[in-house]
């Protein structure tokens, strides 16, 4: 059968949410869409759930041993047989609206779509990380039915020149809770020879598409819903277990001799990783010559307010690399004031927000989401 989307869900020993964004997918009765499963967990007792649901429309593959995230994301790729392409965790789902767009996409030939990340469910936790989290959390933005073509060059060079921070919101492609036509796809692996590289996949993914994708188009509604479970990356950063030495960040698992970019001052944090990974990415598509642009005084100075132990490590880094304390007080006072226009900006024109207590699953999650969506009639 020809499938016109592949899910990829790459998964590591975290089969209850794994099976559970499985359900939640099948129970949407699309015919057209393929669920590709790569788990590298400890055993393979995934297997046997899915064999039990009996789904022609999933495709398993399991990796034993020791596989670093960059490999398991591309081995899960490699599983997919769609057009089109869509990453989500093994605690996300997705909303039947994505079809929809899938099929705006081939119309218009639009190789990536990057859509609003408005919808977040907060699985049940007994250490919640927000208000009545240990229920199960549902938040949704209403955000406006409007669509507009982005410059992906652009975006990347603002990605550069804003040393990295908050690259969702730019007009980056991705694959990770996007939509990419698998050409692209196969696209950089020709050039390149493998679909990642570096030591994070969503932001190496999303700066290898901005070099191959010719049509991008950005979209203010979801066609996802983020999970965040007890044990997820964005859990754990919010509660502070992404920082220390360098020898100990998990990404390095599964790399042999990875030589870390000497822009990047050598500690382990979201941000180093996010922008060494950059700076790998560049490295490999032979845009070396950009790589002056990246805001170095920026990061320095964002590095040591966020994670004043390091200070030493980010001070010492700062003056190899010629970068003066005042230069830095001048970025991070011009970044502040950015940061302060965009708050008050936002306070001049909110956002609508619903916040839904008491929701047991990611099913349950998707269909309280469509609802929503629905009664604002919030359609593209």
């Amino acid at each position: 059968m020809k499938y016109i989307l592949s899910i990829i869900i790459p998964t590591k020993n975290r089969q209850k949410y794994c099976l559970a964004a499985i359900r939640q997918i099948l129970s949407l009765n699309l015919s057209e869409i393929e669920i590709c499963i790569q788990d590298n967990s400890d055993t393979d007792i995934l297997r046997n759930e899915i064999s039990s649901i009996a789904s022609e429309n999933i495709v398993y593959n399991y990796h034993e041993g020791v596989l670093s995230f960059v490999d398991n994301f591309s081995e899960a790729v490699s599983l997919s047989h769609g057009e089109y392409l869509c990453m989500i965790g093994d605690d996300d789902g997705i909303l039947p609206s994505i079809m929809d767009m899938v099929r705006f996409m081939k119309g218009k030939g639009i190789d990536s779509l990057i859509p609003s990340l408005g919808a977040v469910y907060y699985w049940p936790s007994d250490n919640p990380i927000v208000a009545n989290g240990e229920k199960g959390v549902l938040t949704l933005s209403y955000l406006r039915s409007k669509a507009r073509y982005t410059n992906s060059q652009k975006a990347l060079l603002k990605l550069l020149k804003g040393a990295v921070q908050n690259y969702t919101s730019l007009d980056m492609p991705r694959l990770y809770h996007g939509i990419v036509k698998k050409t692209c796809l196969e696209d950089i692996k020709e050039q390149t020879g493998k679909y990642f590289d570096g030591l994070t996949p969503d932001i190496y993914m999303a700066v290898a598409l901005s070099f191959v994708c010719k049509k991008t188009l950005r979209i203010d509604t979801p066609i996802t819903i983020s999970g965040i479970c007890p044990t997820s990356g964005s859990n754990d950063s919010a509660t502070g277990k992404h920082t220390g030495k360098l020898e100990d960040a998990p990404h390095f698992r599964g790399h042999t001799n990875y030589h870390w970019d000497e822009h990047i001052p050598a500690f382990y944090s979201v941000d180093t990783i996010w922008a060494e990974t950059l700076m790998q990415a560049l490295t490999v598509f032979k845009q070396d010559g950009i790589k002056h642009l990246f805001n170095l005084s920026l990061f320095e100075a964002l590095c040591i307010e966020k994670y004043g132990q390091f200070k030493t490590c980010i001070e010492g880094h700062a003056y190899k690399n010629n970068i003066t304390h005042f230069s830095m007080r001048i970025q991070l006072l011009k970044h502040k004031l950015q940061m302060l226009c965009i708050k008050m900006e936002r306070k001049l024109y909110p956002k609508q927000k619903q916040v839904i207590i008491g929701i047991g699953d990611i099913e349950q999650a998707c269909n309280k989401c469509v609802s929503y969506y629905d009664k604002k009639n919030l359609k593209l």
